[in-house]
């Protein structure tokens, strides 16, 4: 994955030497919307994909990158990029489910795939066609999938197993499986998430990894910080463009265009991790917060029922949802046997057996 990520940076980079001369005005003019706000790291690199695509095309496509809410609501922005209110879009694929109920499990997965084995899926088994199956349902082009890092819960009590968030309310993008365990899952957009936790309307809520959780201020709230992610897994943001806009560029603009959004893929997991990691470094030091993690036992028979909640979307809906199921059902087979006996070295030891060396010791 970074070999690749490498090659489409560099060939980016090739391409912006090689590029027509600077045109005095661009030729396209896009707007693009991102589910982000302009203090995410995400924000930021769409922003900077934008001007690396100006420059390497010379000036002759300009993408004006705006935040969340512009242009239309969270819940609506595919559906609005479809119908060309504006070009480009950057969002969780998942608030398009009433379009098209696949985008639940082709974006997230409760008890499923981490990020590595998400990315295997996407582009060794498919997963890729699958998403622009559903996105042909809206006249959307996919042009890269960012794979979020790991997400965490933001509560004010405690909570060591599922079993002990009975009776509370939990904001999460998909409450199927906590309602079984007697936990109410309210599902609030980005934009109502602080004031829920804030106001009591939650007493738990997972919305993003750890720094992007601290972007929206819910870590000024939340004394725990409690993983691991078991409601999502690694849920993924989708770039995508307007079919009809996409259709008026040259050939060489839009393999301009795919290389760059391809290219920050990856840059993205990593920034997602690293980042978090130095926040929950600064937040521990500062007492800020407590970071915990659940028992991983009882999950064993949780994703067996998170596998009978499928099965019933399965029959529920077909078509598009039971063929991106059995996709990933038949990927899992292969995977998690090789995953499992090749896992790093490090898998299960604690952070200074893995170092070999005591924090704050090494010269």
């Amino acid at each position: 994955m970074r070999k690749k990520g490498l090659f489409l940076v560099a060939l980016l980079t090739a391409l912006c030497f090689t590029s027509v001369a600077w045109s005095a005005s661009p030729q396209w003019t896009w707007r693009m919307q991102v589910i982000h706000s302009n203090a995410h790291s995400d924000f930021a690199q769409n922003v900077q994909t934008a001007e690396d695509i100006m420059k390497a095309t010379g000036g002759r496509l300009q993408i004006k990158v705006s935040p969340n809410g512009t242009f239309a609501p969270s819940l609506e922005a595919f559906q609005a990029c479809g119908d060309g209110v504006f070009e480009m879009h950057s969002s969780w694929p998942v608030y398009a489910k009433g379009v098209e109920y696949a985008f639940l499990p082709l974006s997230t997965m409760g008890l499923g795939l981490d990020a590595h084995d998400r990315w295997v899926w996407v582009y060794e088994f498919g997963g890729w066609n699958l998403l622009q199956k559903a996105f042909d349902k809206m006249n959307l082009k996919l042009l890269a999938v960012e794979i979020w890092g790991t997400e965490i819960m933001m509560a004010n009590k405690p909570y060591k197993s599922v079993a002990e968030m009975k009776g509370r309310k939990m904001r999460t993008s998909d409450p199927r499986l906590l309602a079984k365990y007697g936990v109410a899952g309210i599902t609030l957009p980005l934009e109502e998430v602080f004031t829920g936790l804030q106001t009591g309307t939650v007493d738990a809520a997972e919305f993003g990894h750890l720094k992007y959780n601290e972007g929206l201020g819910l870590t000024d709230i939340s004394k725990y910080g409690i993983f691991p992610d078991f409601w999502n897994g690694h849920f993924i943001t989708t770039v995508v463009v307007n079919k009809s806009a996409w259709a008026k560029l040259p050939p060489d603009v839009q393999t301009v265009v795919e290389l760059a959004f391809k290219a920050r893929e990856h840059q993205h997991w990593t920034k997602s991790q690293y980042l978090s990691a130095v926040a929950m470094r600064d937040l521990t030091a500062k007492k800020k917060m407590t970071f915990m993690r659940m028992d991983k036992a009882p999950f064993i028979e949780l994703r067996k029922q998170m596998y009978a909640i499928e099965q019933e979307d399965v029959k529920k809906y077909g078509g598009l949802t039971a063929e991106t199921y059995n996709s990933i059902y038949k990927f899992m087979e292969v995977w998690y046997p090789y995953k499992t006996i090749a896992a790093w070295w490090g898998d299960g030891l604690t952070p200074e057996q893995q170092m070999g060396f005591k924090p704050g010791t090494y010269k």
